[in-house]
Order: structure tokens, then sequence, then C-alpha cells
């Protein structure tokens, strides 16, 4: 009779205490996780932004290709489509820093 109260004390201790041990090890993941997350989100946002930086940059160089003689229709459109790019950079950084 004590070995079945001793073995019924157990068992519900166990039933009690490993969901328990459960939850709080997949609240660790959780969290493990949407750092991990977090941490990517941080790196591509990095790296949108040297992109974005880069793409602005050149856009200087347009200005120098017009002086040495490149013909402005094609500056003109070139500079077009740099501006369409980089306004697409900058949505994608927005949305990056967003989903963070």
């Amino acid at each position: 009779m004590k070995k079945y109260i001793l073995a019924l004390t157990l068992a519900m201790a166990f039933a009690f205490y490993a969901p328990l041990s459960i939850s709080t090890a997949s609240m660790g993941y959780q969290h493990a996780q949407a750092a991990e997350s977090a941490s990517a989100g941080m790196k591509r946002v990095t790296l949108i932004i040297k992109k974005l930086r880069d793409a602005m940059g050149s856009m200087k160089d347009f200005d120098e290709l017009e002086k040495a003689g490149l013909r402005k229709k094609d500056v003109d459109r070139m500079r077009r489509a740099m501006d369409t790019k980089i306004q697409q950079m900058m949505e994608d950084a927005i949305y990056a820093i967003r989903s963070i």
C-alpha cells in the first residue's frame, strides 16, 4: 500500500512538473528564435542601407558622365532608372525595419 501511495505521489508530481518544464523549454526556444530572427533582420537592414548608400553615391557619377560628353537624354534615362531603384530599396528598407 505504501508503494502504491509513493508511486501515485511521484506520478502526480511528474504530471504537474512535466508540462511546466516543457512550456518553459519551448518559451526559451521561442525567445531564441525571435532573437535569431531579429539578428538576421538587422543584417538584412544593414545590407539594404549599404546598397542604398552606394546607389545614392552613384547619382553623382551621372553628372560626371554628362560632363564627359554623354548625351543628356541618355544620362537622364540612367538617372530615372537609378531613382526607381533607389525608391525600391527605400521601400525594402522600410519593410525590413518594420518586420524586425
